[in-house]
Formats: structure tokens, sequence, C-alpha cells
């Protein structure tokens, strides 16, 4: 499955995964291909725990666009309006959207601002930490250095460097700890978001494009809700 480009294996569990096998099938010429391997447990009522594979077989704590996969998997199979998922870093709601499935988290705390030789930057946690690094063009823009840069002064973090073009659209790009640059990610989508608002006043709904297409992100005081489109992309037996 995928949201924007941003895909994972979902298996529907509960089930052990060794590192060795999560880079065996992360692998996109020798293995089914994908920036992760989320794992549905046993639910408990309309909540199921999910554990998060990195595509480098280290563990992960959240993941906005995974959840929305793992979330519509679910509604389809089960029914219902809503359900929540317990992720490592905390547990978030999802519903049906009419952009496809839309989550809430709690939000964050105050963004930290960091100095990474003289660019804007902000350190932001979703339940993961992220690095927003803000440049003239992310099309153009060294990711690679940047991200190196940004995880030299704060620490393994995912890393975004992005521009607000208006208060209600940025553009993003990201290199995501454990997997490398992604089409899209959807912490990252809502980090980049608190993190612009402390520079300026954003829109009630801000539209942050990614390579793999558009998020929509919704800031609140206590939460911040994700949406977009969560697509399969094939089924079978692993």
């Amino acid at each position: 499955m995928h949201g924007c480009g941003n895909d994972f294996i979902v298996v529907d569990g509960p089930a052990d995964i060794s590192a060795d096998r999560v880079r065996e099938l992360c692998d996109r010429r020798r293995g089914i291909g994908a920036d992760g391997i989320l794992v549905i447990g046993d639910a408990q009522g309309r909540c199921w725990p999910v554990p998060i594979h990195n595509a480098d077989g280290s563990l992960g704590e959240s993941c906005g666009n995974g959840a929305r996969c793992v979330a519509r998997y679910l509604l389809d199979r089960h029914g219902g309006d809503a359900l929540d998922l317990a992720f490592p870093g905390g547990t978030v709601t999802a519903r049906r959207d009419k952009a496809g499935i839309a989550i809430t988290f709690a939000a964050p705390s105050s963004p930290e601002a960091l100095a990474l030789d003289g660019t804007r930057a902000y350190r932001v946690s979703f339940g993961n930490p992220h690095v927003v690094v803000f440049v003239s063009d992310p099309a153009t823009a060294d990711l690679r250095a940047l991200a190196a840069t940004a995880r030299a002064a704060a620490g393994e973090a995912n890393v975004e460097i992005a521009r607000v073009v208006a208060n209600d659209l940025i553009l993003l790009r990201v290199d995501e700890r454990g997997v490398g640059e992604t089409l899209a990610c959807g912490t990252g989508a809502c980090a980049t978001v608190a993190a612009a608002a402390c520079e300026q006043r954003m829109a009630e709904r801000v539209t942050v494009r990614v390579p793999g297409g558009d998020l929509f992100v919704r800031a609140g005081p206590s939460t911040f809700e994700l949406a977009g489109p969560a697509e399969y992309v094939f089924e079978g037996t692993a």
C-alpha cells in the first residue's frame, strides 16, 4: 500500500519479523520493495497495535502515511467509521475523509529553533523526531547534505527541507531516518506545518506538496489532522 508514493508492506499479523527479513522484503531489487513494514497486532476493541519496521531493519516510533494505509485496510475489512492505531510513539485516531483517510495526532510541543550554518531550522516531534529546514527551493537543494548537517547538529531524525509558498501551501522533500529520501512523509508534513507556524500565521488547512502528491494538514491547539490518499498496490502472501 502507499500514501502519495510513501509505500509499505502491511502485514495482517501479529507476526515477528527479524531485521534481516525486513531488509530482504523492503529491497526494491531483490524483494517486494517498500519504505517499511507495518505489522497489525491483535485488537483491543477498536484499537490495533502496529509495530513499525524501517527499511533498514530498525524500529520506528510513528508513521503518518503508514497509519493511513493500515487504517484503510482495517476499515475496509472491519467496517465502521473510525478506529485507533497504537504506535510506539503514541496512539492516533483514523477515519475516512474526502481526500482518502485522515488521522489525528496529539499536537507537538513547541518546535525548537536550530541554527544550521545560518539556515533556519526547527526540531519537532510527532512521536518521532524531525528537523525541518527552510530553503529557497526544495527541488534543487542538496537534501542528502542538509540531512547530514541536521543530524550532526540535532541527532538522528527525519529531515525535511521546505519552502512556504503561501500560508496554505508548502513544498516539501524528506530524508527519512532508516530509509533515505521518500516520496512523502506524513509526520514530516505535520512537523513542517508546525515549524512554519513559528514564523507566520498559517491557514486552517495547509496543502503540503511532496514529490508523490498532496497531503493536507489541519493544525489545532491540541491536535493535528493529516489527510490524503491511501491506496492498494497488490495483495499476496510472504
